[in-house]
């Protein structure tokens, strides 16, 4: 008998699975380091970081119900715009999905060298610190390896407390902060913008906003093991997104007013190793600070282990594609493709050593994972032009408009990341594309295989030059300076989209997903 995944999960599961994964070390960590970057004006940042996701999210609603598909993500590109295309966008889904495992697990292990001193020291894990990091990511590993049921069901219990929590660290401390007078100092005596528009931007990029919302796309992810994908999938997408913004807008507003006094408004000089624990025992909260550890503990373990488990589906739709090895996409008696599982554990643990902290790593994720979302918007526009008749469980309005919007908005986060940034991630990148090369050397079929996806090359060399020649804020050389730095690259953007969605090609797979759907109708090559 074929095994196969199973078709197990339910609405809630689904919703939980995409929450859980945005309700991780981002409030524990990324509200604070928002701050650092934004003042006052992080809680700014945090909105507008969640309705550009909220953008790419609905795109991907669109997708997700129309084909549900293990690790879909990673196949659409390849489905509308071939094999080059395809197998660079999961390739950086793979290495930045397991770093999110990587940086969850450090997270914790971060929070608790509050009570078990020697963890953490000088802005990064000790060598106890990172043995500890390993041992976590091994029990991310044995609970995904025993089937999507025991994740879904421990992911769900888990993402009760980790919902809870914040919602009641964020109302403890806004209430000590009103007690205290601090809400009327913060009022009176912040600046909103001290480090103006360039700081709000860092902060989505670099300071984990971007990053903390990310994890929407569990749920796409997992489509293909969803008892009712058609309607499930967009309804948990676009609910746990409204439940993100909701969560880390009240935790940003009550990280603002309950800080002590910031002098001259120098929130760069605020240095906490465990921020909500800080400012607990500053107000003397011994239950809060006993309740935040707990989240410290269950937040990033929730959103690791689900990275792990749905990062491991990317890498199986990488070998059905033929990206890589066939045996990654054999099954346990389980129905887990538990080579994949061991694939992404091992790239988990790789990760620890070169980045032995939170923010060593965020940035690096942040851009890598946009990188792959924004090419969701190429994919619905293509797919709506190749396949009008394909039944779509969730029909997006106004997608014409929203998937622009949302590829200028991707591309723009991506900037933000700064130079510093992306020139490592080109590395990465590169090696994909050799690996790709060697691969598929024999095949000599670059009309069907390399063509269609050499946009996404030059779009890539292009950002990064016009982030080495932008504001100096940004890393650059402050050749083009704000705010023309962004029309260029918003203008850059709106071309490479246009040639996107009028480069897609009748690939095999939309062939077959037609025929399975007894659909018969012409094409244009």
């Amino acid at each position: 008998m074929k095994k196969t995944l199973k078709k197990s999960l339910n609405l809630l599961q689904l919703t939980f699975a995409s929450t859980g994964a945005i309700i991780g070390s981002g409030w524990l960590l990324g509200i604070y380091f928002s701050a650092k970057y934004a003042g006052p004006s992080s809680i700014i940042s945090w909105i507008a970081g969640g309705f550009a996701v909220m953008l790419i999210a609905l795109v991907y609603s669109e997708l997700g119900s129309m084909l549900p598909l293990s690790g879909g993500i990673a196949r659409y590109p390849k489905y509308t715009h071939g094999a080059l295309l395809g197998f660079i966008s999961s390739w950086i889904l793979v290495i930045s999905g397991a770093a999110v495992s990587s940086i969850e697990a450090e997270a914790s292990i971060q929070y608790l060298n509050y009570y078990i001193h020697g963890l953490y020291m000088n802005s990064s894990l000790t060598p106890l610190g990172l043995i500890a990091t390993f041992f976590l990511l091994m029990l991310f590993f044995i609970i995904n390896i025993f089937g999507v049921k025991i994740l879904a069901k421990t992911n769900t219990f888990l993402t009760w407390f980790k919902l809870a929590i914040p919602i009641i660290a964020a109302s403890a401390l806004i209430y000590a902060a009103f007690k205290n007078n601090n809400i009327s100092y913060a009022i009176n005596h912040y600046n909103f913008m001290p480090y103006g528009f360039s700081g709000m931007m860092k902060s989505i990029s670099l300071g984990g906003i971007m990053f903390s919302f990310l994890g929407f796309r569990q749920s796409i992810e997992l489509a293909g093991e969803s008892k009712k994908p058609g309607r499930d999938v967009p309804l948990a997408t676009i609910i746990s997104v409204i439940i993100g913004i909701i969560i880390y807008g009240a935790l940003s507003v009550s990280f603002i007013f309950a800080v002590p006094s910031v002098k001259s408004n120098n929130w760069h000089a605020l240095n906490y190793s465990s921020p909500f624990i800080n400012l607990s025992n500053n107000y003397n909260l011994f239950f809060l600070t006993v309740l935040i550890i707990v989240g410290a503990i269950i937040s990033p373990f929730g959103t690791g282990l689900t990275y792990m488990g749905t990062t491991s589906r990317v890498s199986y739709a990488m070998s059905k594609m033929d990206f890589l090895p066939r045996k990654l996409s054999q099954f346990n008696k389980y129905g887990i493709a538990y080579i994949s599982l061991i694939f992404i554990f091992c790239l988990s643990v790789i990760y620890i050593m070169p980045f032995p902290s939170w923010q060593a790593l965020v940035g690096l994720i942040t851009s890598s994972i946009v990188f792959t979302y924004i090419l969701g918007p190429v994919s619905l526009m293509s797919f709506r032009k190749l396949t009008p008749k394909l039944k779509r469980p969730f029909y997006l309005p106004f997608a014409s408009i929203i998937s622009p919007i949302a590829f200028i908005v991707g591309t723009l986060i991506i900037y933000w990341s700064g130079f510093g940034t992306l020139w490592k991630l080109s590395i990465g990148i590169a090696a994909g594309c050799i690996i790709f090369i060697i691969k598929d050397r024999k095949k000599k079929n670059f009309k069907k295989n390399f063509l269609p996806g050499l946009w996404f090359l030059f779009y890539i060399i292009t950002l990064i030059t016009l982030s080495y020649l932008g504001s100096s804020d940004f890393g650059g050389i402050n050749l083009l300076i704000f705010p023309y730095d962004i029309i260029v690259v918003t203008i850059a953007a709106l071309i490479y989209y246009g040639v996107s969605i009028r480069t897609f090609i009748k690939t095999d797979e939309i062939k077959m997903i037609l025929e399975e759907q007894f659909i018969s109708e012409e094409f244009d090559e």
